[in-house]
């Protein structure tokens, strides 16, 4: 939902420095950031001497709260066992993701965000709006963290990982992933083209997302922003943490958890190349659906807790109950993590890629919500 709020000034007398694009243009003191052009998508260089200063960007404190609030709804209700409006359900497929300024610029949004840390809430600029989409907590936390944890004791060596940087995706597009990872040799963007940040690195290989608050289908259209023809971004895993549900007669709790993997390689791209359901209950029959439908994935594709299994006489899946178990093994493809890393500083054996284990994020999750 779009808000009407004014753009007001901010007075408060804090120092704003331009911004940096592309990889050429991160070597000049003084450039600003570029844009991209409307007919040709080439990138042109924008004056590095502003003859006005810069516009302060302003947010109100009373809409990020309401947006806030908002993304909690649905959670805070499935904890409480109230009952939840339609919008608001675990089977709802429209967006969540809430609109509380448009028409700002990329240059003002990042000197923002550098001068303005927002720890209740995750927004993110697209053409102009910045939009709210999560609310951080403890599982979306420590599912993120662990993710990374995973793979740097699988692999500190060839690569660098990191949480919620800033990333351009092109003119008025920016966006921070929960954590990413790439190749230390990577080749650098070439002269001219896009660059990850103001300092001219080039872009992960994988983006991980992870949403709690946000629901599968806005998880889902994240692929899309990353995979954008502007960025080099080969992989995105997205883990999808639903509401708690509860058996008060039973006096027991279980949740549904699901992973998709993305690859840039793949012929359909923005349809997951896998999704896992790998929580304590069944996928409620609309996420079902939405995946095997508007996602687009082949039955084949979604497999897991709940789901048959068409080389066992279509009989169930078996539990996530257990480490190392085939079915809840995600294979993270080496091919794309080593992508643009030359011949002479690619491993042997890089193509096996990394094995997670979605076991190993249900037990975290699991603790973290006290199931």
């Amino acid at each position: 939902m779009a808000s009407n709020y004014r753009n007001n000034t901010d007075d408060s007398g804090v120092r704003y420095f331009p911004y940096r694009v592309t990889r050429s243009q991160s070597n000049q003191q003084s450039s600003q950031l570029t844009s991209q052009s409307s007919d040709s998508g080439q990138l042109s260089s924008q004056s590095s001497q502003p003859t006005r200063p810069p516009t302060r960007l302003h947010l109100s404190s009373a809409a990020i709260e309401s947006a806030r609030e908002k993304l909690l709804t649905f959670q805070k209700a499935r904890e409480e066992g109230e009952e939840v409006e339609e919008e608001e359900e675990e089977g709802y497929t429209g967006s969540r993701e809430i609109t509380i300024k448009e028409n700002v610029s990329l240059e003002e949004y990042l000197r923002y965000r550098e001068n303005n840390v927002h720890a209740s809430v995750r927004m993110y600029l697209w053409d102009g709006k910045i939009i709210i989409y999560e609310v951080p907590s403890t599982p979306h936390a420590e599912v993120t963290g662990e993710i990374i944890g995973m793979l740097a004791a699988w692999n500190r060596q060839d690569f660098r990982y990191g949480t919620e940087a800033n990333t351009n995706l092109g003119q008025g597009r920016n966006k921070e992933p929960d954590a990413y990872v790439r190749p230390k040799h990577r080749n650098p963007p070439p002269q001219g083209a896009l660059a990850a940040d103001i300092y001219g690195n080039p872009f992960p290989t994988m983006m991980i997302e992870v949403g709690f608050s946000q629901n599968l289908p806005d998880l889902h259209r994240t692929a899309a922003r990353y995979f954008n023809p502007l960025t080099t971004i080969q992989i995105v895993l997205a883990i999808k943490i639903f509401g708690v549900r509860t058996n008060a007669l039973a006096n027991t709790s279980t949740i549904a958890l699901i992973a998709a993997l993305y690859l840039r390689t793949s012929p359909t791209p923005l349809i997951p190349t896998s999704v896992i359901s790998f929580g304590t209950a069944n996928p409620d029959i609309n996420t079902e659906n939405y995946i095997t439908g508007q996602m687009g994935v082949p039955p084949g594709s979604f497999i897991g807790v709940g789901r048959p299994d068409p080389n066992n006489n279509n009989i169930n899946f078996p539990p996530c109950n257990a480490a190392n178990i085939p079915t809840y093994i995600m294979n993270i493809p080496g091919t794309e993590l080593y992508n643009g890393v030359p011949q002479n500083n690619l491993p042997v054996g890089f193509a096996a890629g990394y094995n997670l284990d979605l076991w190993e994020l249900q037990v975290l999750v699991r603790e973290a919500m006290h199931i």
